[in-house]
């Protein structure tokens, strides 16, 4: 028995990975907090100590999070010696995102913003894994496989549908010039773009 713990910031795209390691996010494309199976067991972690585990399990915390307007931080530390004492094979796995979309996203949706004080409690964690929201859209079920293999923990996941559109397309918009455009067009041997054919 196996059990993945899923952490990252506010808007990292934990409940992405969640639906890619297992089925309980699959009714909707986000689940808040308060509907993680696991949810109740962070407000005591005692709890911890006794729950059942019926066999490969995820479980998936944001850092911090939220219900009914208390936001809080999860002790990942204390989480991880409790599975340690209890013999449970135990991965902590980091979701990365784009920093800039992150932090942006926790400005436009948070009454407060903890982005950086988040990103600052995981680096002081001992993580198994990282996983990248960019890799996973470009690289999919290649991905996947290498992630499975990494963690050796089965991901059966082939919801294809899944990658149609970039989770991150509504904050991306393109740059028409930038000051050094010219500078990697010369290094690269290619034409100024006022000299490219129509």
């Amino acid at each position: 028995m196996k059990v993945i713990l899923i952490i990252g910031p506010q808007g990292s795209g934990n409940h992405i990975w969640s639906k890619v390691f297992t089925t309980w996010a699959d009714a909707e494309f986000w689940v808040g907090h308060k509907d993680e199976p696991h949810s109740k067991l962070w407000e005591n972690m005692d709890s911890w100590k006794t729950h059942y585990f019926s066999g490969n399990t995820v479980v998936s915390i944001s850092i911090p999070y939220a219900v009914e307007g208390q936001t809080s931080f999860p002790d990942i530390k204390q989480w991880k010696k409790i599975m340690n004492e209890r013999g449970i094979d135990s991965k902590i796995c980091v979701v990365t995102r784009d920093q800039n979309i992150n932090f942006l996203q926790n400005k436009r949706v948070r009454q407060e913003n903890h982005y950086d004080q988040s990103v600052e409690y995981i680096k002081s964690l001992e993580v198994d894994c990282f996983l990248s929201t960019e890799t996973l859209l470009i690289y999919q079920n290649q991905y996947i496989h290498q992630l499975s293999q990494q963690l050796d923990y089965p991901i059966d996941f082939k919801d294809r549908k899944f990658f149609d559109t970039s989770f991150n397309e509504k904050y991306v918009h393109y740059v028409e010039d930038f000051h050094l455009d010219d500078t990697v067009r010369e290094v690269s041997g290619m034409k100024k773009k006022e000299n490219w054919p129509p």
